[in-house]
């Protein structure tokens, strides 16, 4: 059950506090959405699925800000942008988890996990007790930090300190652990080893490459080797072929998403309360 009069009160008194906006969320007849600066957030959803069996685990939750005026949707980062000072940031990150949350949990996910983003930059706002604020948030959204994986661009926080801190935390509280994007920027094994992460999600370039890159595709599997030896699990998301896929299974990737399977809309990829793969998927893997 969402306890929304509480998640409205609690939103409401900081966005007063901070813009003298009174409406941050509401429950509408097509979901939760919330309000920052000219823009309307909505949530949409990806599966990732196992690659063994081929149904969903997870979802992750993306967010889709639309201008309340053009009614045009824009990139997540038009949202982030609006928000000018660390207090800002940290509101609207947990104001959009929020609406994520609150989302998947109406829509009743029979057993799967919901994958959150963390920006950066509230990772650097937050000084201390990270996930505290969240965790009661999400208590009233109906949800435990068991059933959450926090999805961490590691290289958008050039603290590793303040990073592991961070983590630890997070960890801390039951929440579950995912590396984004490894592979790309400044991404590497020593800060791989030292953030012990439960999840690494792999650069959709990596899965590319692997494609029309004959040495990517001999390293693919040894990169998630490397990345089983640390104790974690391996997804592989942008996938958007049939080759891609069958490289990404013989790989050894314990999980698979991307627009090949399913692209992010707001309803989960249900059918009677039982998740269920896409019908083509069947002849994907023999």
């Amino acid at each position: 059950m969402i306890a929304m009069d509480v998640l409205q009160q609690h939103f409401r008194r900081e966005q007063e506090r901070l813009w003298g906006s009174p409406v941050p969320l509401m429950a509408t007849p097509d979901g939760v959405v919330g309000h920052f600066a000219q823009f309307v957030l909505h949530s949409h959803f990806q599966p990732l699925f196992d690659a063994r069996t081929l149904l969903p685990e997870a979802y992750e939750a993306l967010l889709r800000p639309v201008d309340h005026e053009t009614l045009q949707c824009h990139a997540p980062s038009a949202a982030f942008g609006c928000a000018k000072t660390p207090g800002e940031a940290i509101y609207l990150d947990r104001l959009c988890r929020v609406v994520h949350a609150a989302n998947f949990v109406r829509q009743r996910p029979s057993g799967q996990l919901l994958f959150l983003n963390v920006s950066g930059r509230h990772l650097v706002a937050v000084a201390q007790e990270h996930g505290s604020a969240f965790e009661k948030l999400l208590e009233l959204c109906g949800l435990t930090p068991q059933q959450v994986v926090l999805e961490i661009l590691e290289s958008s926080v050039d603290q590793l300190e303040l990073l592991q801190t961070a983590v630890k935390a997070y960890r801390g509280r039951g929440f579950r652990i995912a590396i984004d994007d490894f592979g790309c920027q400044h991404s590497n094994f020593d800060r791989l080893w030292k953030l012990t992460p439960d999840l690494v999600k792999l650069d959709r370039h990596l899965v590319q490459q692997a494609e029309v890159n004959p040495r990517a595709r001999l390293i693919l599997p040894k990169l998630i080797e490397m990345i089983h030896d640390l104790g974690a699990r391996v997804v592989c998301e942008g996938i958007e072929t049939e080759l891609q896929h069958q490289h990404c299974v013989s790989a050894g990737a314990d999980l698979l998403q991307g627009f090949y399977y399913a692209r992010p809309q707001p309803s989960l990829l249900t059918e009677g309360g039982i998740a269920r793969p896409p019908v083509r998927m069947s002849r994907s893997v023999g």
